[in-house]
């Protein structure tokens, strides 16, 4: 496993050297599973429908962390999906170097499709026409943008709305963001039209390491009304995100995005954001997953 773990990592490093955390393949309570010239992890997530984090995903999932090496790497990961889909039945994803591209036709052909991105950017200026940016402290106003980005990203089939989401997004704003996040409204013609969170890097901790950088910032959520779309107000968010990050000396900040939205994708490309780790998912074959 040590002579594949290398061989992914220097593969790895050629393509993508910001990447971190690839030359390491921990076991700790999942099942180790292997190929020619492959080798994974593979545990089982069972969320409550009452968490927050359920609404980022289905309740069952089947995660897997996955090295491959040798002269084919498409071959060899091929080998370790034949072997993960064997063992499981749930919903399943695999999180990959975005950049790493040879391997990734051996997910597409096993019915595996590319969901979300992970994707990292530099603090730095950007022009934005003028916009209301104040510090956002409403819960009354912030829930229901939240809530209609959670619904919108929904419709791309991983993220899900459940019965407790407008509670949980409430809780979840009011315990975590407000007191501890950098968080910002913008409004147009004095109306709310849009909201930015960040995690300073006090609080992203839990993301860092993905990066061979710091200090590192998340941007947690970023919404705009649809009203309020194409003049601006994204830029304008984003500009004050990343003066605040320059202004804290953040030397990276990393984001998800919902790869099939068609808004999201090439708007954080145009402020500098590029694909970092993808997500490549696949629902139960043959049946709807549990919401």
């Amino acid at each position: 496993m040590d002579d594949v773990t290398k061989g992914h990592a220097a593969r790895v490093r050629a393509v993508d050297p910001l990447l971190a955390d690839q030359d390491e393949l921990p076991v700790g309570d999942g099942q180790l599973i292997e190929a020619p010239d492959a080798a994974g992890v593979t545990r089982v997530e069972r969320l409550d429908p009452g968490a927050m984090q359920s609404l980022w995903g289905p309740l069952v999932v089947s995660h897997l962390k996955a090295r491959v090496a040798g002269a084919d790497p498409e071959v060899a990961l091929g080998g370790l999906l034949d072997r993960w889909t064997g063992l499981a039945d749930e919903a399943m994803d695999v999180w990959w170097p975005s950049r790493d591209t040879a391997p990734v036709r051996a997910l597409a052909v096993r019915g595996f499709a590319p969901t979300t991105v992970l994707a990292v950017g530099r603090p730095r200026p950007v022009d934005a026409p003028a916009v209301t940016i104040r510090r956002a402290d409403d819960l009354d106003v912030l829930a229901p943008m939240y809530e209609a980005l959670v619904a919108y990203d929904a419709q791309f089939g991983w993220v899900t709305t459940r019965a407790r989401t407008t509670e949980l997004l409430r809780a979840h704003l009011a315990d975590a963001v407000l007191p501890r996040e950098w968080c910002w409204l913008a409004e147009v013609a004095g109306r709310p039209a849009g909201f930015a969170v960040v995690s300073p890097p006090d609080a992203a901790g839990w993301i860092a390491s993905v990066v061979d950088d710091a200090p590192v910032a998340y941007f947690g959520a970023m919404y705009v009304d649809p009203s309020a779309r194409g003049r601006g107000v994204g830029a304008a968010l984003v500009r004050v995100a990343h003066e605040r990050a320059a202004a804290e000396g953040v030397s990276a900040m990393l984001l998800h995005h919902a790869l099939p939205n068609p808004h999201s994708t090439p708007f954080w490309a145009g402020q500098g954001y590029r694909p970092l780790l993808t997500q490549w998912a696949r629902h139960p074959q043959g049946r709807p997953r549990a919401r």
